[in-house]
C-alpha cells in the first residue's frame, strides 16, 4: 500500500478522534482477534477494561446485573481516540506507508481509479492514482457519488430519528470509579437511552442516544439549564 490518507481533522490527527464522537469501543473476541494480528495487543491491553456484564439502571435507581456469558468472559471498553492513535503509530512503521491528514475525497474516476483530494485548511487539489482504492469516506461520499453515476447502481438514503452525544463521568478521588468498573453501564428511559463505559483513569465516557425533535429531544436542550432540568426531571436519584 503506497498511499493512506485521512478525512479527518486535525484534532483527530492529534488525539484519534474528533471531539465530542468518541464512543468507546467495546471489543469482543473478534476485536482482539484483530488487534493481535495487526501485533499491538500489548499497546492496548493495558487500557483496556473488561466489561462483564451489562449494569442495568432502573427508574426507581435499582441496579441489575446482567452478566455476558460464562464466568471469565467478557467484551472490553477500549478508548477509540487512544486504539486510534496506536494504528495510526503502528501504520507509520511501514516505510511504504505514507499517511495524509485533513484531506477531503472530492471525485473518484473509476475507470483509472484516480482520486481528487483537496486539503481541509488550504483548498490544494491532490490527485492520485492507485491500483486498489478503499472507499470509506462514510456519510455524503464522494466514492458513493461517483459509483451512483454507473449504469444500474442502486442506492438509498435513510434518516435516523435519534443522534448521539457523548458526555463524561469524571474520576472520583485518586482516579477512584464511581460506578461499578467492570460493567457496560445502561439507563434504559423508553424514548432515550444513557450508557457509560469505563476508562482507565477512572472516569467515564457516556453517550446519551436523544431524538432530534420532540418533548425529549436535543432541539429542547440548548442552554446548560435546559440540561439540568432535562435530568432532574427524570428525577435527582434515577441517575446515579
Amino acid at each position: 500500500m503506497r498511499w493512506m490518507f485521512s478525512n479527518a481533522a486535525g484534532i483527530c490527527g492529534k488525539k484519534g478522534y474528533s471531539g465530542g464522537r468518541s464512543i468507546n469501543l467495546a471489543m469482543s473476541r473478534r476485536g482482539w482477534k484483530a488487534i493481535e494480528r495487526a501485533g499491538i495487543k500489548d499497546l492496548i491491553e493495558p487500557h483496556a477494561i473488561p466489561m462483564k456484564g451489562r449494569m442495568i439502571h432502573s427508574v426507581e435507581g435499582e441496579l441489575a446485573f446482567q452478566p455476558y456469558g460464562k464466568e471469565g468472559q467478557a467484551i472490553y471498553s477500549v478508548s477509540r481516540g487512544g486504539l486510534n492513535l496506536e494504528l495510526l503509530k503502528a501504520a507509520g512503521d511501514f516505510p511504504n506507508v505514507r499517511l495524509h491528514f485533513d484531506q477531503i475525497c472530492r471525485d473518484l474516476e473509476l475507470d483509472t481509479n484516480t482520486l481528487v483530494f483537496e486539503h481541509a485548511q488550504t483548498g490544494e487539489p491532490k490527485t492520485v492514482q492507485a491500483p486498489l482504492l478503499f472507499g470509506t469516506d462514510g456519510a455524503f461520499s464522494a466514492v458513493r457519488g461517483s459509483m451512483m453515476k454507473t449504469p444500474r447502481f442502486d442506492y438509498s438514503q435513510e434518516y435516523l430519528s435519534h443522534s448521539y452525544k457523548e458526555l463524561t463521568i469524571p474520576a472520583g478521588p485518586g482516579g477512584s470509579f464511581l460506578l461499578e468498573k467492570n460493567a457496560l453501564h445502561i439507563w434504559p428511559r423508553h424514548q432515550f437511552m444513557l450508557i457509560a463505559l469505563p476508562n482507565a483513569d477512572g472516569s467515564f465516557t457516556c453517550t446519551l442516544f436523544l431524538a432530534h425533535e420532540g418533548p425529549s429531544s436535543f432541539e429542547q436542550l440548548k442552554t446548560d439549564a435546559d440540561v439540568e432540568a432535562f435530568f432532574s426531571a427524570i428525577s435527582p436519584t434515577r441517575w446515579r
